[in-house]
């Protein structure tokens, strides 16, 4: 049994992909200099085929106790991307770790895009 499903005396309880890809967006919604998350069209085209865990720009490949995590976020214009990204990475590794046990092998990192404000003068 994974530690992605655990048996208890009382029952069993899963933890559920979409709660993965949650809690790799939220950690990575964390880090300044990261303005959200991009979906990309191959993503919700395997999806839709159902080949492996792609949604909303973010990807999972779960084995017994591991996961490798891939993510495409958009930063803001004018921030260190390689000291974004490792914060990024960081930030997700542990949060995975802490709240499901799983090892974090991987965390790959996608900048998809950058934002920048408009200046209304």
């Amino acid at each position: 049994m994974s530690k992605k499903e655990k048996k208890t005396d009382l029952g069993i309880f899963k933890i559920n992909n979409e709660v993965i890809a949650s809690i790799a967006k939220n950690a990575a919604l964390e880090i300044d200099g990261v303005e959200g998350i991009k979906s990309n069209t191959l993503a919700t085209i395997l999806d839709f085929l159902n080949i492996g865990y792609h949604n909303k720009g973010i990807t999972l490949e779960i084995s017994e106790n591991e996961v490798k995590i891939g993510i495409t976020i958009i930063v803001k214009y004018g921030v260190n991307i390689p000291a974004v990204a490792d914060a990024v990475q960081e930030n997700i590794s542990t949060a995975i770790e802490e709240m499901t046990g799983l090892s974090a092998t991987e965390v790959n990192i996608n900048v998809g895009d950058i934002h920048t404000e408009k200046s209304t003068d």
